[in-house]
């Protein structure tokens, strides 16, 4: 019996706290989001919403944009990591082109992407030189074969980088032609719309 008195004189306790315990409408346990809020997927989505709304509104015309956004994914293909900013900002100053788009597009290679983009770019300027696709300076590291290979890898990248860098730098000028194109569109109409 004291048990059960005990149990029932708890609950009652409890949901007097809870009765005290404002309910708003967005706490409704019906009215759930697709994906919780701190989860990754989100915050990827939200940078990606951030970075393209920053994008198209950079200035200048949309063809301006493209070309700099051709220019630093040009850079970013190249074996420059580290210098690539400090290579297609003046590219971009000297053609008169946007240099924020150059800046922001050479984050196409970072830390995460370089091993596959310049690993696709060895491959494929190794292959096109004649040299081993797999590097022997990376099976046995040591300064005799880095002084023997170095230049091999190098140019292997090098070669390979320019001939990627052209690929995508043709495909984002497009790309971003269009995205910034489009976007400038849809704010016109929606300003008209909002001025009738």
């Amino acid at each position: 019996m004291e048990g059960r008195a005990g149990a029932s004189l708890e609950s009652t306790k409890t949901e007097r706290i809870f009765a005290k315990i404002p309910v708003r409408e967005r706490d409704d346990p019906t009215e759930q989001t697709s994906e919780p809020q701190n989860s990754p997927n989100r915050s990827i989505k939200g940078f990606a919403r951030y970075f393209y709304n920053r994008f198209i509104r950079l200035h200048g015309s949309p063809k301006q944009i493209a070309w700099g956004a051709a220019v630093g994914f040009f850079v970013a293909m190249t074996p420059t990591m580290g210098i690539q900013t400090l290579l297609a900002v003046p590219i971009a100053a000297l053609f008169k082109i946007n240099k924020v788009a150059a800046a922001a597009t050479v984050w196409l290679t970072n830390p995460v992407t370089a091993p596959f983009i310049y690993g696709f770019n060895y491959m494929l300027g190794a292959k096109l030189l004649g040299y081993p696709s797999k590097a022997v300076f990376f099976s046995n590291p040591s300064w005799e074969t880095f002084w023997h290979w170095g230049g091999h890898v190098l140019l292997s990248l090098t070669v390979g980088g320019i001939l990627t860098g052209i690929v995508v730098a043709v495909a984002g000028y497009f790309l971003t032609l269009r995205l910034v194109t489009t976007a400038r569109e849809k704010a016109r109409r929606l300003r008209r719309k909002k001025r009738e």
